[in-house]
């Protein structure tokens, strides 16, 4: 009871770090496409000490908490269509042949940014947002997604040395010594 008790204090003190940094997404208006990423990085932690499951319910807590106290709604939908990605990676970063697995994490990040994107102009009308992208052309529109997509690639790498830091630097002085 007590490892389930410690983990569970660690998930709830990582939802309010997140909490706090996607509000800092409504100070800094460059910070709509900066505050998920860094919130995205909090769930680390909770991937290698709590379990791929916590986690997940860690992203939904600070999904909805973001959906909920977050002025910036675009980044509060950003992390709740792509704050999973953390947890999910590792799994992704099984799949042996390198072309298939850039294949379906690019797959996966461009159907979740289409569905959310999709949901904004369409279901919910967001008009603040939709004003942002009223006047964007088709090239633009191409340069944006390719920008978009070099920009997860980067993610996911940053994902990849932010876990290792965490592994091999971090860990064992913030929870004593472990295999």
């Amino acid at each position: 009871m007590k490892t389930n008790t410690r983990k569970l204090a660690l998930c709830g003190v990582m939802c309010a770090l997140a909490v706090v940094i996607m509000l800092l997404g409504g100070v800094v208006t460059i910070a709509t496409f900066c505050c998920p990423a860094l919130a995205g990085l909090v769930l680390i932690p909770l991937v290698v000490e709590c379990g791929k499951r916590m986690a997940l319910g860690a992203w939904v807590a600070i999904s909805l908490l973001s959906l909920m106290l977050c002025p910036n709604k675009e980044a509060a939908l950003l992390f709740t269509f792509l704050g999973y990605y953390p947890v999910v990676k590792w799994q992704l970063d099984t799949i042996k042949h390198k072309w298939k697995r850039r294949g379906l994490k690019i797959l996966i990040l461009n159907a979740s940014i289409a569905v959310m994107y999709s949901l904004i102009f369409y279901v919910l009308r967001i008009d603040q947002i939709m004003a942002d992208y009223q006047d964007v052309t088709q090239v633009t529109f191409v340069l944006m997604v390719l920008l978009g997509n070099l920009t997860l690639y980067l993610y996911d790498r940053m994902l990849f040395i932010g876990a290792w830091l965490y592994i091999k630097k971090y860990r064992a002085k913030l929870f004593g010594q472990h295999d």
